[in-house]
């Protein structure tokens, strides 16, 4: 911070060095100049027939504190109208206009908007003197008006300004020192703590707070860094309670399997179809939840290509309605699909039949006693929407934007799957984000949920 200060003012005092002390007599050469021209343009202006003529040249004169005269040419012959001297020694106090001096002025000046001309020293108060000289006509007579400006030497200003500007360094180099010193405090102190709070972060540690001081960027970043360490610890949880619900859905039908093959194989009899039918059941089941990791991972890892192709979206929901048929009629359930049109759609068949099965799956699982689950299919302005409403509890509001989690689980509102891995919202939210479709959720609680998505419908081909 100090370094940057620094730098700074070492930047200011070379600007303020190079106008105040090396550019100072040029700067101030030019300043009498275009003081020097701008008095004689201020004076030519002024008609030297009124009657504060006079006034207004003194004036003039007082003003930019110069010596003026001006003369009344007719041939080669000139009248001084006004004198105005505002110092005790000037090149034109006693100059007349046949002067070689004058003669020349007059030449240049009838050329050149404003003549000027800069003279070497003429007393030893003076660096040197300025003629400026501007001629206008009135018709009759050319109006001569010469104005001469003293240039005083300015070693003796460079000088105390040199030291002035030693000074001045010693001072602002303090000031940078002690400026560097309270802003890295204010600065550093609060980076310095939310360094430590990030160390127990990156330990594992969530229980942290980012205070991030009195500047906006740091009080920013802080927050920043608090909403960070929320969402970390949230998904810390939620991908231990993943671990958890995968590790039992795993050892169940492990234990089945182990348990019914060591029946088989240790006590005569066991031997039959029913015991058979367990094993695979079980083994299907194992078979499922990998498949369904191993799909959710090709999706999140946009390993997952798209294949599209035109199919009949009305049939695939019919399909998936008929694969629940053994267990509609074994336990229960009913699930209602009444279309009243075939809409057909271009998309990637396979995922779409696992987003309808998902979504299925999912209602049959957290439908109500009745056991009822209602899919709908609507069509408007060539969207269709695929609709799948069961009766259960429902799903607090606040919770809705968490259950396509992949790591999340509803509490106390969520049952454990009939059939099912868990993993099916997060399947049909990122098959459905890959086709780039529209999808979301509606429920109360008590009244059940509604699961929708949306695809552009397309005419099917002849």
């Amino acid at each position: 911070m100090f370094a940057y200060l620094a730098f700074f003012t070492a930047i200011v005092l070379a600007v303020i060095a190079a106008f105040q002390i090396l550019l100072l007599d040029k700067v101030y050469r030019a300043t009498v100049i275009r003081q020097s021209k701008a008095a004689a343009e201020t004076i030519s202006a002024i008609d030297y027939n009124s009657e504060d003529f006079r006034s207004k040249v003194y004036d003039t004169a007082s003003k930019y504190g110069i010596c003026v005269t001006v003369y009344k040419v007719g041939g080669s012959t000139g009248t001084p109208i006004v004198t105005a001297h505002t110092q005790s020694f000037c090149l034109i106090h006693s100059a007349a206009l046949g002067d070689t001096f004058l003669s020349g002025i007059y030449a240049n000046a009838k050329i050149e908007d404003v003549y000027t001309e800069t003279l070497e020293q003429k007393n030893s108060s003076s660096a040197g003197s300025l003629i400026a000289a501007k001629v206008t006509s009135d018709g009759n007579y050319d109006i001569l008006t010469v104005v001469n400006s003293d240039i005083k030497p300015v070693d003796a200003t460079v000088a105390t300004l040199r030291w002035q500007l030693l000074y001045l360094s010693a001072i602002l180099l303090v000031v940078s020192a002690v400026m560097a010193f309270f802003i890295s405090k204010k600065i550093a102190v609060p980076v310095s703590k939310m360094n430590e709070e990030a160390k127990k972060l990156a330990g594992g540690n969530y229980d942290v707070d980012f205070e991030g001081g009195a500047f906006r960027e740091t009080v920013e970043l802080g927050n920043t860094l608090n909403y960070a360490a929320g969402e970390l610890s949230k998904l810390d949880t939620m991908q231990k309670e993943l671990i958890a619900n995968i590790s039992h859905d795993l050892r169940t039908p492990l234990t089945m399997i182990s348990g019914y093959s060591e029946v088989m194989r240790d006590i005569p009899g066991e031997m039959t179809a029913e015991n058979m039918q367990i094993i695979i059941d079980e083994t299907k089941r194992l078979s499922s939840l990998v498949n369904d990791m191993l799909d959710l991972s090709r999706l999140t890892g946009g390993k997952r290509e798209l294949k599209k192709t035109l199919f009949s979206l009305t049939e695939a929901v019919r399909q998936t309605v008929e694969r629940y048929s053994r267990l509609t009629v074994a336990e229960g359930y009913s699930i209602e699909f009444a279309p009243d049109r075939e809409v057909y759609v271009e998309a990637d068949e396979i995922l779409i039949l696992q987003v309808i099965y998902n979504l299925v799956s999912n209602a049959v699982n957290y439908t109500s006693e009745d056991k009822k689950v209602y899919i709908t299919q609507t069509l408007t302005e060539g969207i269709c929407r695929i609709s799948v409403s069961d009766t259960g509890d429902g799903i607090p509001e606040e919770k809705l934007p968490l259950i396509w989690d992949r790591y999340y689980r509803t509490g106390d509102y969520h049952k454990r799957a009939v059939t099912g891995t868990g993993l099916g919202l997060s399947i049909v939210k990122n098959a459905l984000l890959l086709h780039g479709a529209s999808f979301g959720v509606s429920s109360s609680l008590g009244e059940g949920s509604t699961f929708w998505f949306e695809l552009k419908a397309q005419s099917p081909k002849n």
